[in-house]
């Protein structure tokens, strides 16, 4: 990649100022190996031309590299806080709202938990993330199970091994539950996607929980893990969680499988 520290339009205005109809900033949180750009070429610019302001993060990774957020994901969710302070500080605001992609929608969890950020958080919504971990459809799991596949995999990919089922990060990340009252969590994924199953998507019910699955607004929309970050439906689906007093549906078309 040509130019890994390139950020797409519409993100990182630390000038802009939120609106009364977008009173808080939206900070985009990558999945792992993208950058900024890669991840939210699509979504940033179309968010910000909805008047949200946009804002992202590399993180995870080596600076100016073009992969990120594959570190330990208490150091990543460490970050993602100061970033959002950084925000939260430029635009005059207490709160900000999230959207994840992949990873960027666990790591964000162990923040809010953990870290203490949910006083700083109103809205989580969480794109294809295995909020409760990931199976790799039972890889990981056997590599988990090998003597000394936890520690072999921490350190070649330390965000694979914190973020794989019964890890132990996502049973420090849930020990009080995997939700708190005072935020709003969205969790969007398809039954399409080969990498997350919507049941490692599925956050816990409660009151303050609304798990949406693609295919009961659009069924003809098969996208996959790697296409949902540049399908405009999803995105429909993103702004009606942003904004669900002004929802309208998504303009339903025909998506296959594998196709971006």
């Amino acid at each position: 990649m040509s130019a890994p520290e390139a950020l797409p339009p519409g993100m990182n205005d630390f000038g802009c100022h939120p609106t009364s109809a977008h009173p808080r900033p939206l900070v985009l949180i990558n999945g792992a190996f993208l950058n900024a750009y890669a991840n939210w070429a699509m979504y940033s610019p179309r968010l910000h031309a909805a008047g949200y302001c946009v804002f992202g993060l590399d993180y995870g990774g080596p600076a100016g590299g073009p992969f990120h957020q594959m570190g330990d994901m208490r150091a990543s969710a460490a970050e993602i806080g100061r970033f959002i302070d950084r925000v939260r500080a430029a635009t005059h605001t207490d709160q900000v709202d999230l959207v994840g992609y992949s990873e960027g929608g666990l790591a964000p969890l162990y923040y809010l938990n953990v870290l203490g950020g949910s006083p700083r958080v109103h809205t989580m919504i969480s794109l294809d993330s295995p909020v409760r971990g990931l199976s790799g459809y039972g890889v990981l799991a056997e590599l988990s199970a090998l003597p000394g596949g936890p520690q072999a995999l921490g350190s070649v990919l330390p965000a694979a091994a914190d973020g794989a089922a019964g890890s132990a990060f996502v049973s420090e990340m849930s020990r009080n539950g995997f939700t708190r009252p005072s935020l709003r969590y969205v969790s969007i994924t398809s039954r399409a996607d080969l990498v997350v199953t919507p049941g490692e998507a599925r956050l816990p019910e409660a009151p303050n929980v609304t798990n949406v699955i693609t295919q009961d607004s659009c069924p003809q929309d098969q996208v996959f893990h790697g296409s949902v970050i540049y399908d405009d439906i999803t995105l429909q689906l993103v702004l009606n969680a942003l904004d669900p007093q002004h929802a309208v549906p998504p303009i339903c078309h025909v998506v296959l499988p594998l196709v971006n």
